[in-house]
């Protein structure tokens, strides 16, 4: 576990809309770029292979590295990879915010953490989106 101070922790469980958020637009931008047998597949497992690889990391470039190791392993759209790894990017500045407003705490460590929420709530829009946007049909 990441050792981010209870305020900080706080801060970050406060602004969980936003994450949500981000995690709808991953999780369709997966689906949209998926095929439809490749839709039936969900690629949920690899969801939650990235999302386990970004909770045991403390390193930001080594979870990018993994998403793009899936992607040439062809689990994943290298399209969607590289927009995931962009869209996830941009949650340092809100990591980078909150570690200023607290002295000594690891902005890493804030960005990671940001990073695991929002791919676990990307896996739950995943499964959502597959199952409600399959039966639908």
């Amino acid at each position: 576990m990441r050792t981010i101070p209870a305020q900080v922790r706080m801060q970050i469980t406060a602004q969980d809309d936003l994450w949500v958020q981000e995690a709808h637009t991953i999780s369709q931008s997966l689906y949209e770029s998926l095929g439809s047998n490749e839709r039936k597949d969900g690629k949920e497992r690899q969801l939650r292979n990235i999302q386990s690889v970004a909770e045991e990391s403390r390193s930001w470039e080594a979870l990018a590295l993994f998403i793009r190791y899936q992607a040439a392993r062809r689990e994943i759209p290298k399209e969607w990879a590289e927009e995931t790894v962009s869209c996830l990017k941009k949650l340092q500045e809100q990591a980078k915010r909150l570690a200023s407003q607290t002295q000594g705490v690891d902005e890493k460590a804030i960005h990671m953490e940001i990073v695991s929420r929002v791919l676990g709530y990307a896996v739950r829009w995943h499964v959502y989106d597959v199952k409600c946007k399959e039966e639908s049909r």
